[in-house]
């Protein structure tokens, strides 16, 4: 009765930490149409001009509107109110 009780014990210890483990991945991540974006990677126009130290959330955004900022880099989540998220790499205006 011991030997299951610590096998039990053992299962019990092992699931938890599996379960820990997947909710810390999945802080880390949002998912949206089973596409996964990785929280450090896509960023807020607002989070992208402090990182890159644009002057204004304008700038950016024009350079959405004219694709120096390309379609798949960005992604628009309606779920909280449309914000849009950038991938967090450096882009330049070559105009």
């Amino acid at each position: 009765m011991e030997t299951l009780t610590k096998l039990k014990s053992e299962e019990l210890t092992t699931l938890l930490s599996e379960s820990r483990g997947a909710l810390e991945e999945a802080k880390n991540y949002l998912s949206k149409n089973g596409k996964k974006y990785e929280l450090h990677d896509w960023i807020t126009i607002a989070e992208y001009c402090k990182r890159f130290n644009i002057p204004n959330t304008q700038t950016v955004s024009n350079w959405i509107k004219r694709g120096i900022i390309s379609e798949e880099n960005t992604v628009v989540i309606e779920e909280y109110n449309n914000i849009r998220l950038i991938k967090a790499i450096p882009y330049n205006d070559h105009s």
